[in-house]
């Protein structure tokens, strides 16, 4: 008897914590985040995640925390206590755990044109322009994927002129049902899309996005994120004075479209790994990736961050490197929030030159404690590196 209501009182408390400074939370596929419960209402629940209400199914949660929920539900609010808790290793937690995409995001038929082949419809954000009619169910199959990068990009810790609300310009892309005429338009062959800065435009073959025809409408083949896509949905995103330096062009977008996708999520908490296994090996999930390695020799930081975009591109495993020196002043430098980069790129904003903005990243170091603490740091994943 003692010993159930000992059992009853640690479920009490542990209730009381939780609905106060949020609890450790599983979903259906065993991954963990830490939230604040807002609401239950049947199915579904509302879970506040570092400021961000959010939305699940009951489905979507572990049988424990659905236990706690029915058990939650007939606890009677008090004013809670906080228990110091056992000392934990430190680990770092991502600051979301993810991001649904919104599979049933508004869609617009804006313009059609059958005269000139051309229909034109509009998401939030994006204007997609085909070549072919595919209809609203067929452009929000994918249009998802272009929204949920532009909800990532929008919680950078530097503002995006390009995202700013009272901009309200849908960004375009066009949707080019034959092959040969996305390369006659400008994309490179072999290639499965290409962001045309002069133009502001992306071009995308529909192989790219798995579109076939079944008789008279058509349909997504799979609905997966393409690399190489969210890599052009990038730099479309990053237009603007940021736009300078090589490691910086090509390592934002490869930090934006390594963030890993499934069932429609873009998975915050396993975005480090990603990264990792795209440098190492095949990538998340044998997705692709450069597979050179856990033994990297790389070119001198300060050679490295000058700015000619031409110099950039001849380097030893350029976009590689450009992707682990973002991630590094994003996520590893300093505060580990990103605090150095965002001045950096409020330095470009401000019109300073790019050398005197890369002071920002420097931040009183030399070039060679800055590689030092960049070698550190990717040691601690399992990445070593050496310059030369």
């Amino acid at each position: 008897m003692l010993n159930q209501i000992v059992v009853r009182g640690l479920l009490a408390l542990t209730l009381l914590i939780s609905s106060a400074h949020g609890r450790i939370w599983t979903d259906n596929l065993g991954r963990k985040f830490e939230a604040k419960l807002v609401k239950q209402t049947g199915d579904s629940v509302v879970l506040n995640i570092s400021g961000k209400q959010r939305s699940f199914s009951l489905s979507q949660l572990s049988e424990q925390d659905r236990l706690f929920l029915s058990r939650s539900q007939s606890t009677p609010s008090y004013t809670p206590v906080r228990v110091p808790q056992r000392s934990q290793p430190k680990r770092r937690v991502e600051e979301q755990v993810q991001i649904q995409a919104d599979t049933s995001i508004l869609v617009q038929r804006l313009r059609a044109e059958p005269q000139n082949r051309r229909w034109v419809y509009g998401t939030p954000n994006f204007e997609f322009i085909c070549d072919e009619d595919l209809g609203i169910g067929t452009i929000r199959q994918f249009a998802w994927m272009f929204e949920s990068v532009w909800q990532f990009c929008d919680r950078f810790p530097y503002s995006l002129p390009r995202l700013k609300a009272q901009q309200n310009v849908r960004m375009k892309t066009y949707l080019i049902s034959d092959y040969n005429d996305y390369v006659r338009q400008g994309g490179p062959p072999g290639s499965g899309g290409v962001y045309q800065p002069g133009l502001d435009v992306i071009l995308i073959p529909f192989q790219s996005l798995g579109i076939t025809k079944a008789g008279n409408s058509y349909k997504i083949r799979e609905k997966s994120g393409n690399y190489v896509l969210r890599h052009e949905i990038a730099h479309q995103l990053m237009v603007g004075q940021t736009q300078q330096a090589g490691w910086f062009i090509e390592g934002s977008a490869e930090y934006i479209c390594n963030v890993p996708f499934r069932q429609n999520r873009m998975l915050l908490t396993h975005h480090q790994k990603s990264v990792v296994e795209y440098t190492s090996s095949y990538g998340w999930e044998q997705s692709g990736g450069r597979n050179l390695g856990r033994n990297l020799t790389l070119t001198h930081l300060e050679e490295f961050m000058q700015p000619n975009y031409q110099t950039f591109l001849e380097r030893k495993h350029a976009y590689t490197h450009a992707l682990l020196l973002y991630y590094y002043f994003a996520k590893f430098d300093g505060d580990r929030k990103g605090t150095r980069l965002a001045r950096y790129v409020a330095s470009l904003q401000d019109g300073r030159p790019e050398s005197v903005a890369r002071q920002a990243l420097l931040d009183n170091r030399s070039y060679q404690q800055l590689e030092a603490d960049f070698v550190k740091a990717w040691n601690t994943v399992g990445i070593r590196i050496k310059f030369e």
